[in-house]
């Protein structure tokens, strides 16, 4: 149980299992830490995705430092760039040691989406990665939602040849939802193919037990985690923690909360 080199086998894994696998945002050495813990105890894959902005943060010691979390754990731990915003962003990532990454096309047309996503799916699979693109907008603080549309994802599918598909069904990033799961069901029968949710934080935990039953095989969470890096700053200055304890306080509840979001998707013992 290692760093996984290539996402694809491990999203075909999920999809083939019927389980979902939380992708939590992650930025720093403590939430990686309480993430990685919470796979170990649960005995599940899990993976650890960086926004563009954490990666210029924290270069050039943030993807290393990940890396070596990864290599060391007992579990298959799978980095992934989430937002990407084209292919030089893509192969930088990949050359890091990234098994998987997203092309973010959603807000272009879906000829240029399918164009743009089509150079990155050939140069992942050179590397060994997995290739995630998106059909449609989720909204919440990232603006606003556009619905997937099933023939539009079959057609990116088809054409662009990415291995998973983000699909907007009714979740929204940093907000709680109901999903359109008559939609849902609709985008996976018109493509057959391994699908992704964003904004998982918020979504209702019936919501998510029927999405994995979709070919939903990654949920990503972001806000959970960061209101636990909050919750456990909180706790350790009342507490009079000095600066290690405030640390250790934020990696307990960044693993409290991952432990909790591995079981709703089905994960645990899929290591």
């Amino acid at each position: 149980m290692t760093r996984v080199t290539d996402g694809r086998e491990l999203y075909a894994r999920a999809y083939r299992g019927g389980f979902a696998m939380p992708a939590f945002n992650v930025c720093n050495l403590e939430m990686a830490q309480g993430v990685v813990e919470a796979a170990e105890a649960e005995r599940a894959p899990v993976i650890l995705q960086t926004y563009p902005g954490d990666i210029a943060h924290g270069r050039p010691a943030l993807a290393p430092l990940l890396n070596a979390l990864a290599d060391d754990a007992g579990v298959p731990v799978m980095l992934h760039l989430d937002h990407g915003d084209g292919l030089e962003m893509a192969v930088a990532c990949m050359k890091l040691g990234y098994s998987s990454v997203m092309f973010d096309g959603a807000e272009l047309g879906l000829e240029e989406n399918i164009a743009r996503t089509g150079p990155i799916v050939e140069a992942a699979h050179e590397f060994g990665a997995s290739v995630e693109g998106e059909v449609g907008l989720f909204g919440g603080d990232h603006g606003s939602v556009v619905l997937t549309d099933p023939d539009e994802a079959a057609r990116f599918v088809s054409e662009a040849g990415a291995d998973t598909l983000a699909v907007s069904v009714g979740s929204e990033h940093a907000q709680k939802s109901r999903l359109k799961l008559d939609l849902l069901r609709s985008v996976a029968e018109s493509t057959g193919h391994p699908l992704v949710l964003h904004g998982g934080s918020g979504i209702h935990p019936d919501d998510v037990r029927e999405a994995v039953t979709l070919g939903v095989v990654k949920i990503n969470i972001g806000n959970a985690l960061s209101q636990a890096v909050r919750q456990g700053a909180r706790d350790a200055l009342e507490s009079g923690l000095d600066h290690y304890g405030m640390l250790a306080a934020i990696r307990d509840a960044v693993r409290e909360v991952a432990r909790a979001k591995i079981k709703l998707m089905g994960a645990s013992g899929h290591a």
